[in-house]
């Protein structure tokens, strides 16, 4: 039992180190942890590739070994998705009485920046008691709603992971973990990999380099791992230069170096772009992927990396459409920048929060109303030309102009159930008119919006 430590650089061979041990404690069912559900099946290949078949072992990630523990004890609770924390947050907040964080309080975005808060406190094993003021207020009365839900969030299931390990001798049956793909550990994290680490054998890897200035931040990651390995460490040397053009192994060994020495030629390894602006900017990368693309380099193999998708979507959008390049994101789009999700907050801001003829109409000018588009304009014109703004009146002027028949859309609102119910049956009816009844809506047209209405769905189910 007991932890042990491998570190290096890029491409040392750390990860094929704890493959190796893997395969070698087969035999005992080990564990392996991955950074990303992604890496799953990666790595999987990378050990069939090795070993031919495997008949035993596991792989997941540090969320996969928390909820195997936490509940596999007998006092589990159901965990809270992302929409449900939220709305407890936002009912936390409005039951606690605040000073200095009161007037902020007001603003829509305060809600979110708690939760990103209260994550950050859960993930370091805070408890509400640890802090004071309106702070801890609220992580108070949000801890005391979960309670009374009888509920626990991700942080909390954290939590009660690390806690079983630590308490209960039949939370872990000693099958060897190995980890790997981290630069840093939560609070919990490393509760998890030291409870094990009393339990099982350890294999961890961590990209590090005593004494170099590009790894100085993980120092004290390394030295904590360290002292729970008791000398039992690896260090493996650099190999980039086996891997990579001699330039970008330069680069990698000398980052942030006060005084590098003199590097080799570039030679098209490393290229560097100035423009005038964020537009300019990319138009010159644009311009950079296409020349590779008819020098044959397939475009599959070429990786565009931006700071932030959200705010960088847009551009690169313009950037590489301008310039004919073919290219996929690699992310998550918010429902409000899909068409789908446009048409259908439109019309619940009309139906439920007020809203004005722009609300109404933009859900009715979208394929996904059923309305023709010369239908829209004739009543759209003759509200425009009355000056109909206001919600309540736009539906009546709009029901007059259409020989009194209301709009099928605001009727399933009203008369469903309920909210959640309504919504569940619109979003069916807003696929059917836009793609039909005669064949599947598949394609590559038709994919963002099946996807927008699954999210939806899974929305709905999840509340």
């Amino acid at each position: 039992m007991g932890l042990s430590l491998v570190v290096g650089p890029a491409k040392a061979g750390k990860i094929a180190s704890l493959l190796e041990g893997y395969l070698a404690q087969i035999d005992r069912d080990p564990l392996l942890i991955v950074p990303n559900a992604a890496d799953v099946e990666r790595v999987e290949r990378d050990l069939l590739r090795r070993a031919g078949a495997l008949l035993s072992g596991s792989i997941g990630t540090f969320e996969d070994v928390f909820r195997e523990v936490a509940l596999a004890g007998g006092q589990a609770r159901p965990v809270v998705g992302d929409a449900q924390r939220a709305l407890v947050v936002r009912r936390a907040l409005s039951r606690t009485a605040l000073n200095g964080l009161g007037r902020s309080a007001r603003f829509a975005g305060f809600a979110d920046s708690l939760l990103a808060t209260l994550g950050e406190l859960e993930s370091g094993l805070l408890d509400p008691q640890h802090l004071d003021g309106d702070l801890g207020r609220l992580y108070t009365a949000y801890r005391g709603e979960l309670d009374r839900l009888g509920l626990w969030d991700q942080d909390l299931l954290r939590r009660h992971g690390v806690e079983r390990l630590r308490s209960e001798l039949p939370a872990w049956d000693g099958r060897p973990v190995f980890a790997y793909g981290f630069e840093d550990l939560t609070g919990a994290e490393w509760g998890l990999l030291e409870a094990l680490a009393g339990r099982a054998q350890v294999m961890v890897s961590l990209p590090y380099e005593p004494g170099r200035t590009a790894f100085a931040s993980l120092q004290g990651t390394a030295e904590d791992l360290g002292a729970l390995a008791h000398g039992r460490i690896a260090e493996l040397p650099a190999r980039s230069a086996e891997y990579g053009h001699p330039a970008l192994a330069h680069v990698e060994r000398f980052l942030f170096t006060d005084e590098p020495p003199h590097g080799p030629e570039l030679e098209g390894a490393i290229r560097f772009f100035e423009g005038a602006g964020a537009r300019a900017a990319l138009e010159l990368v644009a311009a950079e992927i296409l020349e590779l693309a008819h020098a044959g380099t397939s475009l599959e193999s070429i990786a565009l990396v931006v700071p932030s998708l959200e705010r960088w979507r847009a551009p690169v959008d313009t950037a590489l459409t301008t310039f004919g390049v073919p290219f996929a994101l690699e992310g998550r789009a918010r429902l409000a920048e899909t068409a789908f999700g446009q048409s259908l907050l439109a019309l619940l801001r009309f139906a439920w929060q007020g809203g004005g003829r722009q609300d109404l109409y933009g859900y009715l000018r979208s394929p996904f109303s059923g309305f023709s588009r010369s239908n829209v304009d004739f009543l759209e014109g003759r509200l425009r030309g009355r000056g109909v703004v206001a919600g309540s009146t736009v539906e009546e002027a709009t029901v007059r102009l259409r020989d009194g028949h209301p709009i099928p859309a605001l009727e399933v609102l009203r008369g469903a159930a309920s909210p959640l119910g309504a919504v569940r049956t619109l979003t069916g009816a807003m696929l059917r008119a836009a793609h039909g009844l005669e064949a599947p809506p598949v394609g590559e047209l038709t994919l963002p919006d099946l996807r927008a209405q699954d999210a939806v769905t899974s929305l709905l189910d999840e509340l």
